[in-house]
């Protein structure tokens, strides 16, 4: 007959036990069938401590081989950083004298324009503003008159469906299409003035190009 502990070892490792042999080992120790179930728990847990630290020497080899790609790969980093510095260093250097070049030359151009003293230039500059905010204030008009009217034509299409003779209805539908024709002229009318008001600012931007240049 086997000793405890390999009876233990059998069970835990998944073999199948011999009933008789476990009931005369039982009565030989004086344990209970809980004392070897825990037996056997304790022996599993045991095979899985071990097997962790079997496994300690693989985790070692592998941590270090983790190691040594990370070193390498910050080595590639720093390598490519300073490449990348060496790079954009001058470049940046290069922007910020752009970045003061234009603003010189955009006070230059305000200096030019504000110096120019021709008459008809700032006359044909007034012109253009004035037609700028003109055409402003027309379509701002405009944009409100037609919203008033695209309310007008909803209260009357509401209105419609409330209405109990087909006349009225009819009616109703008239007055809706009015409103909604009118208020789709404002906004055609609002689209050619914006098409002005392009042509004005560009016009407005030829006349400082010619000041500028006076």
């Amino acid at each position: 007959m086997r000793c405890e502990r390999e009876l233990v070892s059998g069970i835990a490792t998944g073999e199948e036990p011999n009933h008789a042999e476990v009931e005369r080992l039982l009565a030989t120790t004086g344990k209970s069938i809980d004392d070897l179930r825990r037996d056997v728990e304790r022996f599993q847990h045991g095979m899985e401590l071990k097997a962790v630290v079997a496994s300690l020497p693989d985790l070692d080899r592998e941590f270090a081989d983790v190691q040594k790609r990370i070193a390498a790969a910050d080595r590639d980093l720093e390598v490519a950083e300073r490449k990348h510095g060496e790079a954009t260093g001058p470049l940046y250097a290069r922007l910020e004298e752009i970045k003061q070049v234009r603003s010189d030359a955009s006070r230059a151009r305000q200096e030019l324009f504000h110096t120019c003293e021709d008459p008809e230039l700032e006359r044909q500059l007034d012109d253009a503003n004035a037609e700028i905010k003109r055409l402003l204030e027309a379509n701002k008009d405009l944009a409100t008159h037609a919203a008033w009217l695209d309310n007008k034509s909803d209260a009357e299409r509401e209105r419609g469906d409330k209405e109990l003779s087909e006349a009225d209805r009819e009616h109703r539908r008239e007055q809706t299409a009015l409103y909604r024709k009118q208020a789709e002229s404002l906004r055609r009318q609002i689209k050619a003035n914006e098409k002005a008001q392009a042509d004005a600012l560009k016009q407005r931007e030829q006349v400082e190009d010619r000041m500028r240049q006076w």
